[in-house]
């Protein structure tokens, strides 16, 4: 067999194990889970462990978490290291429109449910109380992949006749982990005079007394558009794919998983309200976005 046999050979057989599972003598069949870091791995984990040990008990199944980073996520996905998904929205449009990917349910979480929306605030008293003030400002964005840390804010920009590439007099991302507080606490505290910032994060914060709603001016805000999302590969077990999306659908606050030997409540250690199931169709505003902004997967250059 050539070299190049034995390379397709073993890409086979990877892809076959994610998307079949494999099973030990005697053990249940094996499934992996690609989850997108949110700030870190070990605050990933953390939070989606209870709800990965709830999903092995309800499907009969044993699935492993498997934290990814978003900008290595569609390779790894396309490597086979995982056949169900837990990402962004706008990781969900891209994994859809390149690898065909089938919708599983839609994460609920704080006042907008399975949806959230981008805005770009300043603080208070700054003398900016309009989008059109922040021409020659300073702004801070999230991750770049982030649909209402990024994506929206772009497009809101764009929307309004201003070009961030050339209307403003910086734009950057603040780096390591939790960028979004990072960027909210930077126009807080005057390192920047415009952020970007995701209203449930923005919610989040006000509710855990980190900030006060009343520092800041919403100078613009996007459409709501659907939240974290749960996918399955297009070849995923059809019976399989259903088991998961009735758990995540069932999911209730009281439920609770054993992990390390402590029994824990799955919606609070993942700090969500449930899961709702969303068409794909819902989906569609985000990719008008990215269509405007030139963000994958539809970018041209």
């Amino acid at each position: 067999m050539t070299l190049s046999r034995i390379i397709r050979f073993v890409f086979l057989v990877a892809v076959m194990a994610a998307l079949t599972g494999c099973k030990g003598e005697g053990k249940r069949p094996v499934f992996k889970i690609g989850y997108m870091l949110c700030n870190s791995e070990e605050e990933t984990s953390r939070r989606f462990q209870p709800l990965t040990r709830y999903l092995s008990d309800a499907c009969g199944v044993d699935f492993v978490m498997v934290p990814v980073d978003a900008h290595d996520f569609e390779k790894r996905f396309k490597a086979g290291d995982f056949a169900f998904t837990h990402t962004n929205s706008l990781l969900y449009v891209i994994l859809r429109e390149n690898h065909g990917v089938q919708l599983v349910a839609s994460e609920k979480r704080g006042k907008f449910g399975s949806r959230s929306a981008g805005a770009l605030i300043a603080r208070k008293g700054s003398g900016i109380e309009k989008l059109s003030d922040i021409r020659g400002k300073r702004l801070a964005f999230g991750p770049m992949l982030a649909p209402t840390g990024y994506l929206a804010e772009y497009d809101l920009m764009l929307s309004a006749g201003i070009n961030p590439e050339h209307d403003l007099a910086t734009y950057s991302i603040p780096p390591g982990s939790f960028k979004h507080d990072k960027l909210i606490y930077g126009v807080l505290y005057g390192t920047y005079d415009v952020a970007a910032a995701p209203l449930l994060d923005l919610e989040t914060m006000v509710r855990d007394g980190k900030v006060a709603a009343d520092d800041f001016v919403i100078l613009a805000q996007s459409k709501p558009i659907p939240y974290c999302t749960f996918a399955a590969a297009k070849g995923a077990d059809p019976a399989l794919v259903k088991k998961v999306r009735e758990a995540l659908l069932a999911l209730k606050p009281t439920d609770t998983a054993e992990v390390d030997g402590e029994r824990l409540k799955v919606q609070k250690a993942a700090w969500i309200d449930g899961y709702e199931e969303l068409l794909d169709s819902d989906y569609d505003p985000i990719r008008e976005m990215a269509k405007r902004v030139n963000m994958p997967p539809y970018q041209k250059y």
